[in-house]
């Protein structure tokens, strides 16, 4: 599930970079995918021969899938300024951080329109699909995760903020670099911690850094140092993200059904293996 989800969501391989004399190693319903993609793939996600093929394989069959949604620029426009708004910048700050980071405008405009396609798509094919959750439904979901749902007593952490994301990215990748980043150690009280915090710690393992993201001042990402004794809440204090995470696991296994329903009828030729 986890790999289907990685590609509805997140799969932005350039394919644009193979050329025409590659040789077609598989075809998915009429649609090439050429020997250089697959190694591409393979490189820049660390994959197996087999894995990049999987993957180039259900990009194919998610792009057939919304061939024919459309999205209009003035729809991009308003994504792009919501983006910009929620990040507390303006689109110019914007354009300046993505030209530091090596991306040009239009590039980011064609991932915006595919994030909204992919949106459009869910909405319009699987999210109908999925039921609302019962009351029961929802407590057994709650007390088979009990780690979603706990407050720990306390949350060390090392704090790490910078003026610009790209900072704390090569932060990230070198320890080393640190020029133009601060740091500091801060332990948060259980009550302390929002629940956007808490849902970004919680995933996050003791010694290993939380995505980077902006707290309306600077950017910024925590190093995890220690959880104190965690506490599971009441269900009807958390009721509301209870649901939001049954949804979120529901949708997962909707859009791997979907998917996989599409190959079983798609005709898919191996030409080089």
């Amino acid at each position: 599930m986890k790999k289907i989800l990685f590609i509805f969501f997140v799969l932005l391989v350039t394919l644009t970079q193979a050329k025409y004399y590659n040789a077609i190693a598989i075809v998915v319903d009429g649609e090439p995918i050429t020997t250089t993609e697959i190694s591409a793939v393979q490189k820049q996600l660390g994959v197996s021969k087999k894995e990049a093929q999987g993957m180039l394989i259900e990009n194919r069959l998610q792009k057939a899938s919304m061939r024919d949604i459309s999205v209009s620029e003035d729809e991009i426009d308003k994504r792009i300024k919501l983006i910009a708004e929620q990040n507390s910048m303006s689109i110019k700050k914007m354009q300046g951080i993505l030209k530091q980071q090596k991306q040009s405008w239009n590039s980011f405009r064609d991932q915006t329109k595919l994030s909204i396609q992919k949106q459009k798509f869910f909405r319009s094919k699987i999210a109908k699909s999925i039921p609302d959750p019962s009351e029961d439904e929802l407590k057994i979901f709650y007390r088979n995760h009990p780690e979603l749902f706990s407050m720990p007593s306390s949350i060390t952490v090392m704090e790490y903020s910078a003026s610009s994301v790209v900072k704390i990215q090569k932060m990230l990748e070198d320890p080393y670099k640190q020029k133009g980043i601060k740091r500091k150690k801060v332990t948060f009280g259980g009550s302390d911690v929002t629940p956007q915090l808490l849902a970004m710690i919680s995933q996050t393992a003791i010694g290993n850094f939380t995505p980077a993201f902006n707290n309306g001042h600077t950017y910024v990402t925590y190093k995890v140092l220690n959880k104190g004794k965690a506490t599971r809440k009441p269900f009807n204090q958390v009721k509301k993200n209870v649901t939001i995470a049954w949804k979120k696991e529901r949708q997962g296994k909707a859009v791997e059904d979907y998917f996989k329903k599409v190959k079983s009828n798609a005709t898919i030729e191996y030409i080089r293996r």
